[in-house]
C-alpha cells in the first residue's frame, strides 16, 4: 500500500514539478552554499581536522551528485544557522519545520520526524512525564514549542546552547532532567559515557526534519528527488541506525480513546463532506449545462464575426477578378481594394483578440509585481493614444496632485487602459477623451470618459461578454473581445470594472485594482 501510495505522488509530482536541477543557476563557479552546525552530531558537524561529517552531510552529498549540483559548505553555529538561510547568507540548510517561519522561507517535505525524549538520572524516584513537571528544573535547547509546553506545566525553564555539557551537568545533579530530541538523547549518552542517565519518550508533538531555503525552485526539485530516494529506501539507508531503529514506545491508553475518538469524528465529517459533495456536484452538473449552451452561443457568433468580414473580401475578390478589363473605373477598383484591405485588417483584428482572450483563459494570468510610477506610466499611455486621434478631437489627462506610486503590476494595468482609450479613440469623432486616475478604498480608480456615440442599449448590459450573448451581438457596432480581455484580466485582480453610457452621448468606462501605495 505504501509503496503505491509512494508511486502516485511521484507521477503527480512529476506532472506539476516543472524546475529542472539544471536549470537553478548553480555551477562549479557558483556552487550552492549549505549551512552547516558546527556541532550538532550525529546529523552534522565538523570534525577535528575542519570537514563536514555526520549523516545530514552524507544524505546531502548523494542529492547534490543526483541533482548535478555542485556545492560548497557554510559552518556556523547552531542558534545562527536559520538567520543564514532567512537572510540569504546560504542557499540551503536543515531544520527542524517551524509554522512561525513558513511565511518566510520554503521547507522541503520531512526527511524524517524527531521525536521528544526527557533524560534524567536513574536513580531518581520523582516521575517526568509532561503532567509532573511542575516546580522541576529541567534544560532544553531553543524551542517555542517545548517553551510553551514547559510553561503550562510550570516547570524551571533553562535554555541550553550546548546539549552534551547540558547532559553532563544533568548527570552530575544540576538539573532535574532535559528534553531532547531522541536520536540526541541515544548519541550523547552512549558517547560521553553517561551510564547513570536513562530516557523516556515524551508525548510531544514531533517534529519534521527538513531542508529549507529561501529559493522555492530549489526546494520543488529537491522535493522531487527526495521522493525517489524515500521510495529507493536511500533515506532509511543513511539514517537508519539512528532514526528508524530507535526502538518504540508503549502508547498511553489515553491516546488510543482519544484516537478512537477521533475516528468516530472523522466518520461523521466524511458523512457531512458526502453530503455536500452530492449537493455541489448537482450544482456543478447545471452549470455544465449552462456551459454547453454557452459554448453553442460562443461558436455562433465566432462564426458571424468571421463570416462576415470574408463575405465582403471573397465577393469583393470575386467581382474584380470576374467583371471585363474596363468596366470598372479607376475609383471603384480602389474603393474595392480597400473594402478588402479594410475586412482583412478587421478580421485578423479580431483573430488576434480571440487568441489573447483563449491564451489568458486557458492558461492563466501571470503576475509582476513592482514598484511603478502610475503617472508617469499613464501619461505615457494617453501620447500612444494622441496618435490615433480624429483630428479635431483632444486627449486629457486628469492626475492626483502628487506622484501615486503604487506595487502592482504594470503590464495589466497597460492591457487594460490601452484597450479602454483604443475604444475610446475609435468611437470619439468630435469632442474629447478624459483620463483620470486617483487612489480609492485602498486600491487604484481609473475612469476613460469620452464624448463618442455611445453605447447601444442592446450590448450595453453584457458589453464585457458580447459574444456568450446571442441577444446583444451586432456585428457593425460590437467594441472587438478588448472588453472581454479586459474582464478577464480585472477578475484575475480581484478588482471590478464597468461603464456608464447613453447612446449617442459618449461613454465613461472604469476600473478599480487593489494595490499598495506607497
Amino acid at each position: 500500500m505504501k509503496s503505491r501510495l509512494l508511486s502516485l505522488c511521484l507521477i503527480l509530482l512529476s506532472l506539476t514539478n516543472v524546475v529542472q536541477a539544471e536549470d537553478l543557476g548553480y555551477t562549479k563557479f557558483n556552487p550552492l552554499k549549505i549551512g552547516l552546525d558546527l556541532d550538532y552530531a550525529p546529523l552534522e558537524y565538523v570534525d577535528g581536522n575542519g570537514l563536514p561529517q555526520g549523516l545530514d552531510v552524507e544524505l546531502t552529498q548523494v542529492l547534490m551528485k543526483r541533482l548535478n549540483i555542485p556545492y560548497t559548505y557554510s559552518p556556523n553555529s547552531w542558534e545562527k544557522i536559520s538567520g543564514d538561510v532567512i537572510h540569504g547568507r546560504v542557499d540551503l540548510g536543515m531544520m527542524v519545520y517551524s509554522p512561525y517561519r513558513k511565511d518566510i522561507v520554503n521547507y522541503s517535505r520531512a526527511v524524517f520526524r524527531l521525536y521528544y525524549q526527557v533524560v534524567y538520572r536513574e536513580n531518581e524516584s520523582e516521575q517526568f512525564d509532561m503532567r509532573h513537571l511542575e516546580g522541576k528544573s529541567i534544560a532544553y535547547m531553543a524551542s517555542r514549542p517545548v517553551t510553551d509546553t514547559l510553561t503550562k506545566a510550570g516547570a524551571i525553564l533553562n535554555v541550553v546552547r550546548d546539549l552534551p555539557m547540558a547532559l553532563k551537568d544533568l548527570s552530575d545533579g544540576r538539573y532535574d532532567a532535559i528534553i531532547c530530541y531522541r536520536y540526541q538523547a541515544k548519541y550523547h549518552i552512549h558517547h560521553l559515557g553517561l551510564t547513570n542517565l536513562r530516557c523516556e519518550d515524551l508525548t510531544l508533538t514531533p517534529r519534521e526534519y527538513c531542508y529549507v531555503s529561501v529559493n522555492e525552485n530549489l526546494i520543488r526539485a529537491i522535493d522531487k528527488e527526495l521522493l525517489k530516494m524515500e521510495k529507493e529506501g536511500v533515506i532509511d539507508e543513511i539514517y537508519g541506525d539512528y532514526i528508524s531503529k530507535l526502538g518504540n514506545f508503549k502508547i498511553p491508553d489515553w491516546i488510543w480513546w482519544t484516537l478512537g475518538t477521533a475516528i468516530l469524528l472523522t466518520l461523521a465529517i466524511l458523512l457531512l463532506q458526502q453530503h455536500l459533495h452530492s449537493r455541489r456536484l448537482h450544482r456543478e452538473m447545471r452549470r455544465a449545462q449552462k456551459s454547453e449552451q454557452l459554448k453553442t452561443v460562443f461558436l455562433a457568433n465566432v462564426s458571424h464575426a468571421l463570416r462576415t468580414p470574408l463575405n465582403a473580401i471573397i465577393g469583393f475578390s470575386d467581382m474584380m477578378s470576374s467583371m471585363p478589363e474596363g468596366t470598372l473605373s479607376h475609383a471603384d477598383q480602389l474603393e474595392m481594394s480597400n473594402q478588402i484591405h479594410n475586412n482583412g485588417k478587421q478580421l485578423l483584428y479580431f483573430i488576434n483578440e480571440l487568441l489573447q482572450l483563449s491564451n489568458i483563459e486557458g492558461n492563466g494570468i501571470d503576475f509582476q509585481l513592482i514598484e511603478c510610477n502610475i503617472n508617469q506610466i499613464m501619461n505615457e499611455y494617453a501620447n500612444l493614444a494622441t496618435q490615433n486621434l480624429h483630428e479635431g478631437v483632444t486627449l486629457q489627462v486628469e492626475a492626483p496632485n502628487e506622484d501615486l506610486i503604487a506595487i502592482t503590476d504594470p503590464n495589466h494595468l497597460r492591457l487594460i487602459t490601452t484597450h479602454l482609450l483604443n475604444n475610446a479613440v475609435k468611437h470619439t469623432t468630435e469632442g474629447s477623451i478624459t483620463i483620470s486616475y486617483k487612489m480609492k478604498d485602498r486600491g487604484l480608480y481609473v475612469e476613460v470618459k469620452d464624448t463618442g456615440d455611445g453605447i447601444p442599449q442592446q450590448i450595453k448590459d453584457n458589453i464585457f461578454q458580447l459574444l456568450t450573448d446571442k441577444h446583444t451581438f451586432v456585428q457593425e457596432q460590437n467594441p472587438g473581445l478588448g472588453l472581454s480581455i479586459c474582464k478577464a484580466v480585472i477578475d484575475a485582480d480581484h478588482g471590478k470594472i464597468g461603464v456608464n453610457s447613453t447612446e449617442g452621448h459618449g461613454a465613461t468606462f472604469w476600473y478599480w485594482i487593489p494595490c499598495k501605495f506607497k
